[in-house]
């Protein structure tokens, strides 16, 4: 029994001796990288979503509950200068209701009604995609880099919000060590809680590599994914009249 006890203290050192290296190791694929560095790597990241000047994008809403797609909603987005962007949805439940961001505002207008209403970014418009996911999110313009990390799963990250209003308060996007392609974010509320986490799709293989889908998961109210697809995006000159709260009842997909 004395032998038995013995090991006791050996065991414990051992097990500590274990714990110390395993922690050491672990933390041993994190590594800082210099911010103009991180800075490229944002700016390729940012890239593989699209054209960073005026384009129209076909794409697609998609709920997926229990593992079964539910529901499907098709709209077109409209992109053009100075930050101004305008979703209109051309099918489903939806067909005839228009998003537009203008000014750091956000409008909705409804089938039917002559005017527009003033919404939030965090509005749903279907599933967990709110109208800041769908209209906007420009890392680059709407965010501050302020630190950069290097994993064993990639780079990942930290942007923080430029100014108030933005659907999100900090990100933290992890891209790719080889081609810096964006491979999941975190988006964190003002509060500092966690709302959605996100996973980017890659294009197929023969394809010119770009996110053709970022499926989002909501971290405080649901177990469920919406799937936002870019199916298809052509770069494309947009006038001005196309972005007014005042005419959105006259706009049409293009």
């Amino acid at each position: 029994m004395a032998a038995t006890l013995n090991t006791f203290p050996r065991f414990a050192t051992l097990i500590t001796t274990l714990l110390l290296l395993a922690s050491t190791h672990s933390t041993s694929f994190a590594a800082e990288l210099p911010l103009p560095q991180a800075q490229q790597y944002l700016a390729t990241a940012e890239q593989f979503r699209g054209p960073q000047q005026s384009f129209v994008l076909q794409g697609r809403i998609e709920t997926i509950k229990a593992g079964r797609s539910e529901k499907m909603q098709p709209y077109q987005l409209l992109s053009g200068a100075d930050r101004k962007s305008l979703v209109i949805f051309t099918g489903g439940t939806s067909q005839g209701q228009k998003v537009l961001l203008q000014d750091q505002q956000f409008w909705l207008q409804l089938p039917g009604s002559r005017r527009a209403l003033r919404i939030t970014p965090l509005q749903k418009l279907m599933g967990e995609a709110s109208s800041g996911d769908v209209a906007t999110l420009n890392w680059q313009q709407d965010y501050q880099l302020v630190a950069a990390d290097k994993q064993s799963d990639g780079i990942q990250l930290s942007l923080q919000a430029k100014r108030d209003g933005l659907s999100y308060q900090r990100i933290e996007l992890w891209v790719s060590s080889s081609d810096q392609f964006p491979l999941r974010a975190e988006f964190y509320l003002p509060s500092g809680k966690q709302a959605k986490s996100a996973r980017f799709v890659r294009s197929g293989t023969g394809e010119a590599p770009r996110v053709i889908a970022m499926e989002l998961l909501d971290r405080m109210h649901s177990i469920d994914v919406t799937v936002l697809h870019y199916d298809k995006v052509t770069p494309q000159a947009l006038p001005a009249r196309l972005f007014n709260p005042q005419a959105l009842s006259t706009v049409q997909a293009i």
